[in-house]
């Protein structure tokens, strides 16, 4: 497919040039348009359709100007035989538009041309943001609409300051210029790429829109490579000694009446003294809690269809260590199995979404509980930050990389030594390393008021409801 190609999430697109003689007469010399198909044979089909709509209007653009009109297309069949029409000849044409029939084309609108020509619509920056924000707000988790919504927000209010209000006059340049101002407001690369994948994926919209006709500026614009990502995941700040006092001691009685569900409460406990992701948490099973050789463990695993890790290296068993146990942690457990049975999420009214699996109310909730007591930026310091922390205290006191990769689930593949002679860390080993951390807290206050058997039903009961007018409408709109 001549003048074709695939964006890295696979849309085939298709990019045509003006032809200079035309240059002086229109305000772009070049069209992009997504041809909305991961599919090589359809997009193939509909880059016909395409071309054949632009190569007419060259050759009408031409003729007004006075040219000749000669324009010529080449298509190549699918067994390989090349055919070359000339345009400008009606008789051509005809034949051109029968053969691509012949070869499966349907009749698609024609392009809209009128965005390579002197009269073309333009679209504003803020217009523009207003459609993205309303087709986002169903797609896009909440945490997700607060960090990519400021973010294009700054950039339309830093180039309106300038003058450009309409997305046609943002070029490659503009964007690296406007890249270099988020560098300099920006202590990390990782941060600075977010924000350039926040506002390419805005212009991939307004490219799938029809409303902006180049290249997206912001594509391929990474300061840190994707091999290297995870050497920059210091993005996430760890909280240091003082908010960790103020999260879980200073304002226990904030903690308490905050996290009013067992996943809320016991969640951050978890991940700050065994190092477990958010998801890993959020989808446990009751049957993942268990006893190996007198050691309670976590078993991290992506054993059902519901469930997911990170990758093969998360998969992995923590144990419980003695801040968890001294909560009453271990009596929601057994609440848990006895009402509900060891196939039961451990927290059994939690939901599952597509953008953050069981874990987006853990996450929304801390953060909304952080933002009160310390200010950060929320790029920098989140839930993830609870792990980011332990990783830091294990550096501070000098614990091996490889038993800090163990804990925290990250890959060996890196590391051949290790792979190959490393040993085997023992649960018990394990908790004795964690249980060496002082956190100056004290655990045993985190008691989750259960007052009867009874505590789970209501939440257990509304996630049913919620499931079965799920279906219903589902069916409903079938």
């Amino acid at each position: 497919m001549q003048n074709t190609y695939q964006n890295r999430h696979g849309t085939f697109y298709i990019r045509l040039f003006v032809p200079k003689i035309l240059h002086p007469h229109v305000t772009r010399t070049k069209f992009v348009q997504s041809l909305r198909t991961k599919d090589r044979k359809l997009a193939y089909l509909r880059s016909l359709q395409i071309s054949i709509d632009f190569e007419s209007w060259v050759a009408d653009m031409t003729k007004k100007l006075g040219g000749d009109g000669f324009r010529e297309l080449t298509v190549t069949l699918p067994d390989g035989v090349k055919i070359d029409f000339d345009l400008s000849l009606a008789e051509e044409r005809s034949a051109y538009e029968d053969t691509i029939e012949k070869i499966g084309v349907f009749k698609q609108p024609a392009i809209a041309l009128r965005d390579v020509s002197t009269d073309g619509a333009r679209y504003r920056l803020t217009d523009l943001f207003h459609s993205y924000k309303v087709a986002k707000e169903k797609t896009f988790a909440e945490a997700t609409r607060a960090a990519y919504f400021p973010r294009i927000e700054k950039f339309i209010e830093y180039h309106q300051a300038k003058g450009i209000i309409f997305i046609d006059e943002i070029r490659k340049p503009q964007a690296s210029d406007y890249r270099e101002v988020v560098i300099q407001s920006q202590d990390s690369p990782l941060t600075v790429d977010n924000y350039t994948k926040t506002l390419k994926g805005f212009f991939d919209y307004s490219i799938d829109a029809g409303k902006y006709p180049f290249e997206n500026p912001f594509a391929n614009m990474h300061l840190v490579k994707k091999s290297e990502r995870e050497k920059h995941t210091d993005s996430w700040l760890p909280y240091s000694n003082e908010e960790i006092q103020l999260l879980f001691v200073k304002e226990f009685e904030a903690y308490v009446k905050r996290f009013d569900k067992p996943d809320l409460f016991f969640a951050p406990i978890i991940s700050l003294t065994t190092g477990m992701r958010v998801d890993e948490i959020a989808q446990l099973q009751v049957s993942d809690v268990y006893q190996v050789n007198g050691t309670w463990v976590f078993d991290i695993n992506d054993n059902g269809d519901d469930k997911e890790v990170k990758t093969p290296a998360s998969i992995r068993k923590m144990p419980l260590c003695t801040g968890v146990l001294m909560t009453n942690f271990l009596e929601y457990h057994s609440l848990v199995k006895r009402k509900y049975g060891e196939t039961a999420l451990l927290f059994p009214y939690l939901t599952k979404t597509a953008s953050n699996g069981y874990a987006k109310n853990i996450g929304y909730n801390w953060t909304q509980y952080k933002k009160k007591l310390i200010v950060v930026d929320q790029s920098q310091k989140n839930f993830h930050s609870l792990r980011k922390t332990i990783g830091a205290r294990m550096v501070d006191m000098e614990y091996d990389l490889p038993l800090r990769k163990r804990i925290l689930g990250h890959s060996m593949s890196g590391d051949i030594t290790q792979t190959v002679y490393g040993k085997k860390y023992e649960l018990e080993y394990i908790r004795s390393c964690l249980d060496k951390i002082n956190w100056e807290i004290s655990f045993i206050k985190f008691q989750f008021q259960f007052k009867n058997d009874r505590v789970l039903d209501g939440l257990v009961n509304k996630k049913a409801i919620n499931e079965r007018r799920k279906t219903i409408k589902a069916g409903s709109q079938k």
